[in-house]
């Protein structure tokens, strides 16, 4: 079986999660794709939790997997732990999730400097911020 770059495997476990030993839950997605990011050198998400502030104009104190939520439920506090109570909002989780990372890799991987876009993106948001301000 060829190698698969990590765009395909994240394709393949949203697609096939039993495959991999996932429920199907944000929870479990989250956790194998952080396993994921760390077996890889911690490269597949550089940068994303950045990204992912830039998007929801704020959050700069969480980590990614809340920032996500904040994406899929605007205006609400999600904790991560109550996402699979509910069937839909599981699935909308999972949906804006795998979304979002799409977007991020074309953004981060699909243009030259993307990744430098990205940074400098977040430190013209950081700098924007009143309590930036000395």
């Amino acid at each position: 079986m060829p190698l698969r770059t990590p765009r395909e495997h994240l394709e393949d476990i949203r697609r096939r999660p039993g495959a991999y030993g996932l429920d199907g839950s944000y929870r479990l997605f989250t956790t194998y794709i952080a396993g994921f990011d760390a077996g890889g050198g911690h490269t597949l998400l550089e940068g994303f939790r950045e990204w992912l502030i830039v998007q929801a104009n704020g959050g700069n104190n969480l980590v990614w997997e809340a920032l996500v939520l904040m994406l899929a439920f605007p205006g609400e506090t999600v904790l991560l732990s109550s996402v699979r109570v509910d069937d839909e909002r599981n699935a909308v989780a999972v949906d804006v999730l795998f979304d979002v990372l799409e977007r991020f890799l074309a953004d981060r991987d699909g243009r030259p400097g993307g990744r430098n876009m990205i940074q400098a993106a977040y430190d013209q948001w950081l700098s924007q911020q009143s309590w930036m301000q000395p």
